[in-house]
């Protein structure tokens, strides 16, 4: 019974100017901050002029003093490191970040205007999908397009959003930012923005796709869709703290039907009235949610689970529902050992209930009909004529 859990994304998009870092190949500063991460852990002194000092073990050995001091700066420009004057004081978060990494990748910041698309949800690890470059409109663009009269279509701008806001990271204290729907999948970080950004239209449509199935722990996160043109389909880190068993309670109780719900059985108690002919011969059924909200996941679109297990809800209902499948075996002809094997069959189907198993002449005649005998009849009736009216 495995539980697939939808639910569509509302993307926005906005044009801000400002600085985002993208990972570089920078071999001389992460050689620079290795170092520099050795001699503090040593309790070394680290002045930038070391970096080509061969008693220092610098790795810019044979260049001047002055390429030193300027690389040191370089890496505090990128957020790596602080300076005091000359001297190393502190490898910052992603300084040590960067030290500890065997890749030279080191976050470099460009300016300019970027397209932010965002969507807030409980699932998605944070609110940051896309960042692409954008480009803004030069004086002259913007006045074309604003029209000479009455100041039609000029462009719409409105303060940063709160969630974008707190990407900001200008200092790389935190971890780069994962882009749900990135062209590479490449992490970035968000450098600064200005404060004022400008609303854009979206194309494309995105969905969250969670799932749990029985006896796994750890439930499947999926973003599928399309945005800005691109096809989108990838693997996110799945909510914590949810299982199968507790979603489906959370599920159950969405609809009212707690209650209907047999821990000890793992099956739902249904009415024999209320099930279709398949549920019936299967003991299994769909059933339909309608936007069904789970604690600490959020709302979700309609759904439906399949392959619910059932059971009778009363002794009443397990006895109409044994009586209808052994009518419905009475379609083909019922030697009396044949009727025996079904009756001893289909009680095992209902553990936990005391059925009444007809005697199978008393079967027939109910089966017979007021007018013209049904063929369940003859098939039931015909075997014991045949064999001297055996019961």
């Amino acid at each position: 019974m495995k539980i697939v859990l939808q639910k569509s994304l509302r993307v926005r998009c906005v044009l801000v100017e400002g600085k985002v870092a993208f990972a570089e190949k920078r071999v001389a500063e992460h050689a620079a901050v290795v170092w520099a991460a050795d001699r503090l852990r040593a309790g070394l002194e680290a002045q930038t002029e070391q970096l080509c000092d061969a008693s220092a073990q610098g790795p810019l050995l044979g260049l001047s003093p002055v390429v030193g001091r300027r690389l040191g700066r370089i890496c505090e420009e990128l957020g790596l490191l602080r300076l005091e004057k000359n001297r190393i004081v502190q490898l910052t978060n992603e300084g040590e970040r960067v030290a500890a990494g065997t890749e030279p990748r080191v976050f470099v910041p460009q300016l300019g205007a970027w397209l932010l698309f965002w969507s807030e949800d409980p699932l998605l690890p944070q609110p940051l999908l896309r960042v692409e470059p954008g480009k803004e409109l030069s004086a002259h663009d913007e006045r074309q397009a604003g029209g000479a009269r009455n100041g039609e279509g000029k462009r719409r701008f409105e303060m940063v959003p709160e969630v974008i806001a707190k990407t900001c990271d200008e200092r790389g204290e935190r971890p780069p930012l994962e882009l749900p729907a990135a062209k590479d999948g490449a992490p970035i970080r968000i450098v600064a923005i200005e404060r004022k950004v400008q609303p854009l239209g979206v194309e494309g449509v995105l969905s969250l796709e969670l799932s749990f199935e029985p006896e796994v722990a750890a439930a499947s996160l999926r973003l599928r869709g399309t945005l800005a043109g691109k096809g989108i389909d990838r693997a996110l880190p799945a909510p914590s703290g949810h299982d199968h068993a507790s979603v489906w309670l959370s599920l159950l109780r969405s609809n009212g039907a707690e209650d209907w719900w047999n821990p000890r059985s793992g099956k739902l108690r249904m009415s024999f009235k209320a099930l279709v002919d398949d549920a019936r011969t299967s003991f299994r059924l769909r059933m339909p949610f309608k936007t069904p909200e789970i604690p600490g996941l959020g709302r979700f679109d309609d759904t439906s689970v399949d392959g619910v297990p059932i059971e009778p809800a009363s002794a009443g209902d397990a006895q109409r529902w044994f009586d209808w499948l052994l009518a419905l075996r009475s379609e083909r002809t019922q030697w009396p050992d044949v009727f025996a094997t079904n009756v001893a069959e289909l009680q095992a189907l209902f553990p936990g209930f005391s059925l009444r198993p007809p005697i199978q002449r008393d079967f027939a005649q109910g089966m017979r009909g007021t007018e013209r005998p049904r063929p369940a009849y003859w098939n039931l009736q015909a075997p014991m004529d045949l064999d001297g009216g055996v019961a």
